[in-house]
């Protein structure tokens, strides 16, 4: 599917950031581009841990978007513990893309360490780290397009522009049509 054909964009999420995220990405890269939200109870982890759960997460997001939407493009964003080397945890979003065709992509976000007996506690308890915020950063709650790496940042990066650097990374294939079409 190529880039100007002003595609349907299903994104599988009605979380804030999610959502205005990849309509900023794509609204940015494909001008007339429609979106429509899939609610993704059905298909969402409530914390997915490593790096297999997250892209899993992922990619059913955007399978279960694009076919519920009959869309042109799925979108699915799943946040993480990534698990990178001893008594290291990283937070990050993972998004994967998938068209019409069956080409997918996906793309990474930066990511941000969470504190080792955090992470313990979440893996025994099944909770995702939003709740957490009060341990973490002194906070009751934490607006969605913020989440609690603006915090963490003094501001500086926010959920919403994670968001934004894991879906620009997963449309990569599409807008390098010629670098990235295989056989």
């Amino acid at each position: 599917m190529a880039l100007s054909d002003h595609p349907l964009v299903a994104i599988c999420s009605r979380n804030p950031a999610k959502t205005l995220g990849a309509r900023n990405v794509f609204s940015s890269f494909i001008k007339g581009s429609t979106f429509v939200e899939v609610d993704a109870s059905q298909v969402a982890r409530v914390q997915p841990i490593g790096l297999a759960q997250i892209l899993g997460g992922a990619s059913k997001r955007a399978g279960f978007a694009l076919s519920e939407a009959k869309a042109d493009f799925g979108v699915g964003i799943e946040a993480g513990l990534f698990h990178l080397a001893p008594h290291t945890h990283i937070n990050l979003q993972v998004a994967f893309i998938i068209d019409r065709d069956g080409r997918s992509g996906v793309g990474l976000s930066s990511g941000f360490p969470i504190p080792e007996p955090l992470v313990a506690t979440m893996k025994k308890d099944g909770l995702e780290l939003d709740q957490y915020s009060r341990e973490l950063v002194g906070a009751d709650r934490v607006k969605k397009e913020e989440g609690i790496v603006y915090h963490l940042t003094k501001g500086r990066i926010s959920r919403l522009q994670m968001t934004e650097q894991s879906v620009s990374m997963a449309l990569v294939p599409w807008l390098n049509e010629k670098t990235y079409r295989t056989g």
